[in-house]
Formats: C-alpha cells, structure tokens, sequence
C-alpha cells in the first residue's frame, strides 16, 4: 500500500502527528504493535503548551470533567515539616492558567477516536514493526506484520516517522545514534479515592531521598505517584502492601482513609525514567518524534507535551515538503532546529531537578529547601520557572545569578515584577 506518511507508534506524540496530518488532508497509517488502546494506569498533566495544541486540533472542548480535572496550585511541601513553596498556574496569562490532570486512557481515547473518524487516516492495531523500505539509497516505507495474517506487508511512503518510545525500532533502523541513560528512581502509581479538601491544588511532598506526589482527578480520585529504587521494587514488594500504606498515610494523613481502597499491588503500576539523546532526529525520507528522540525525566512534566510540539511543528514541515516532493534531510532538518532548543533546556531542567529533589544527602536537601523557600518569596523567579513547566519558554528560566538569587546568597530588587502576561 501507498501513503503519504506512515507512523510507528500511536502514543501521544504519534496520535497527534496522525491527526494534524489527516487535518490537513495528508493520507496518514498510524502502526501500533497494541491490540487496542493502551490502558495502563498513567496519571499526567496537561500542561498549557499541551492545551494550546489540543486547542489547535478542535480536542480541547472534548476534555469534558470526566476526562480531566483543572489544578491551579501545585504545593511542594518538606516531609514531616512546612510548606516551602505554591507553584500558582494564575500568573500565567488566561485562557491556559491552570494544569488539566487527567488519566492518560481517557485522553488518549478521545484523540484515537478522532483519528480514527479522519477520511485521510487509517489506524492499524496489533502491527508491529518489522524493518524500513529503501528505495535509491533513502527510506521508502516501512514493512509491519498485522496480527493474524501470514505474511508482513509493505508500507511504501514519502516520509516514515518514528513514534516508538525510548526503546524505539525505528531509530535503530534509521541507523540513529542514540544515549540512553535509564535514572535510578521510578515511581510507584496508584488511583485512589480522592480525600476531602483537595479539589484545584496537588501536594508535592519531598525529604531525603523520598517523594510523593498528590495530584486531584477526574471523579472525585486522586493519582499518587511515590518515588521508589527501580532496582528495589521487588524487595519493596516482598515487604507488604501494607508498609508502603502506612509510609504514605506518614507523610499525608489524610490519605490514610482513601488508601483502604489499596488491597492487591495489582493495583500500584511502575513508571520507568529514562533520558534519551540522539544525534540527529531526521534522515532522507525519515524522522524521529517524543521518546525516540528525546526521552526525559517526568520532574520536567513535559515529556508527552514535547511530543505533542514535535508532532505539530513536523506536520507543518511535511505539508511544505509534500508541495516540493522534496523529503530529503535538508528539507526535514527544520524541524529538528525548531525543536532542539527547548527540549535540551527542559532536559537539562529535569536534570538539574533531578540531582537535586531526589537527592538524600543533607547538603541537596538544604539547598532544594533553601530554593524551594526563595521562589515562594520571589514572583518574578517564581513566574520564570513555571513558564518552563508550562513549556512556554525554550530558553533557562533562571540564570546563575536568579539561582543565586533564589538560594538567598544574593538579594533581588526586581522580585516582585512579573513580566506583563
């Protein structure tokens, strides 16, 4: 069969791709080696820049109060002490003045269901990659077998993408050199019944070597994110269920109640936490998207939004070069210029929070606490960091004098000016 553009992986980045494709009447294959649609357990927040694209693809009206729910303040709080810092999305200009946290399924459903709904789209469950065409010395396609039918088929296109994740096929097909670096910690996810008096404000509790995360969702639930040794899971699990409710109701007591809904691990995913870099994201007749280009640590809360930008800033880059039928690298290579600048900043965010909020020497902890109490001090640096977060900024929100200022080494006369929204 024939396309303009084929997709491996239909995840957030790859979905998104689809559809603003087919929006623009480019005939589109999304390829997911799924059965169906992913179910897995996954709290996210939707962060502005993410709102702006939806908003763009006719999606933000269909995140109904059953699909998502509106947080404004985020609380970061010291374990077993004070608040140290309220992250407030109100200081950003409206209308994307607050977080959406939702469960990724249900997000992820609406979009499927309307790519799926597209004349120019087609979604193939249940097909997994099997290799890239090449045709003249440039990738021509890809070949995939569906489940069920007894030989692969050949997808012949002008550009495949790669949407496959950290792990992805793609790149390593696309001859793509890439730096996988897998960090220590993950986290443990829970859905539970959400406790009295949190409604439009998450808890973010952080200590020595030790987080958890609170975040308010649709139905009156609440997502848990607790930070745990990816190594240590097993031995975490041989321990009980019941020491890892008792360490959570420790440090929220209000969530000793909802936690009495927590009867089986079956019921607690994993999150995994990589960083990928790679070399390049584009070849001739080949591009990279979301994790298989640029995987990074969920401390940015960025990772899906990036992939969502990815997929958005490429689709305007396949439009020009389907008026040229020029799908050559040099044509591509804008896109990957666009977006290199501001997913290396929020890598290097994340990795800068990273070394700091997970850390459990005394040393770290002072200085993340330290920090954390400036900026609650401070609007102007406050603001600037949570434009990062918003992902509506591609260059560092604090320089080395703000972080010097931050850390309260220095004093700040511009620390209640905030730029005009």
């Amino acid at each position: 069969m024939n396309v303009d553009v084929v997709v491996v992986g239909a995840g957030g980045g790859g979905a998104v791709l689809g559809l603003a494709l087919a929006q623009m009447g480019v005939s589109v294959l999304v390829v997911e080696r799924q059965p169906g649609p992913l179910t897995a357990l996954r709290g996210e927040t939707i962060q502005p820049n993410g709102q702006q694209i939806l908003a763009r693809l006719s999606l933000l009206p269909a995140l109904t109060p059953e699909v998502v729910e509106p947080v404004q303040r985020f609380h970061f709080i010291r374990i077993g002490g004070k608040r140290l810092c309220t992250m407030d999305y109100g200081m950003l200009p409206a209308p994307y003045n607050r977080a959406l946290v939702a469960l990724s399924s249900a997000v992820h459903h609406v979009l499927l269901n309307r790519l799926s709904a597209q004349p120019s789209a087609q979604l193939w469950y249940g097909a997994e990659f099997q290799g890239i065409l090449q045709k003249n010395g440039r990738v021509d396609g890809v070949v995939v077998r569906r489940a069920g039918e007894p030989s692969s088929t050949d997808v012949q296109a002008s550009l495949a993408v790669g949407a496959d994740g950290t792990g992805s096929l793609v790149r390593r097909a696309l001859g793509i050199q890439a730096e996988v670096h897998r960090y220590r910690h993950g986290y443990l996810i829970a859905l539970l019944p959400r406790p009295e008096g949190m409604r439009g404000e998450a808890r973010y509790y952080v200590g020595r070597g030790e987080l958890l995360g609170l975040f308010p969702a649709p139905g009156d639930r609440v997502v848990a994110l607790s930070m745990v040794e990816t190594d240590a899971v097993d031995a975490l699990g041989s321990r009980g269920l019941s020491a890892f409710k008792s360490r959570v109701a420790a440090i929220d007591a209000a969530m000793a109640k909802p936690l009495e809904s927590l009867t089986s691990w079956e019921q607690v995913g994993l999150l995994p936490c990589a960083r990928v870099r790679t070399d390049r994201w584009v070849v001739d007749g080949g591009a990279l998207i979301g994790d298989a280009a640029h995987a990074m640590n969920p401390h940015a809360s960025q990772g899906r939004m990036q992939a969502m930008a990815d997929a958005m800033a490429l689709a305007e880059v396949i439009g020009r070069c389907r008026e040229t039928g020029d799908w050559s690298v040099e044509a591509l290579a804008s896109y990957e210029r666009a977006r290199r600048p501001q997913v290396e900043m929020l890598q290097r965010l994340a990795g800068e929070q990273t070394f700091f909020w997970n850390g459990a020497d005394p040393v770290r902890c002072f200085l993340r606490d330290r920090v954390f109490r400036g900026l609650d001090r401070n609007a102007r640096l406050r603001y600037q960091t949570l434009t990062a977060t918003a992902g509506l900024r591609t260059t560092p929100p604090l320089t080395w004098m703000d972080k010097l200022m931050a850390a309260g080494f220095l004093p700040d006369p511009r620390a209640d000016q905030v730029p005009n929204a």
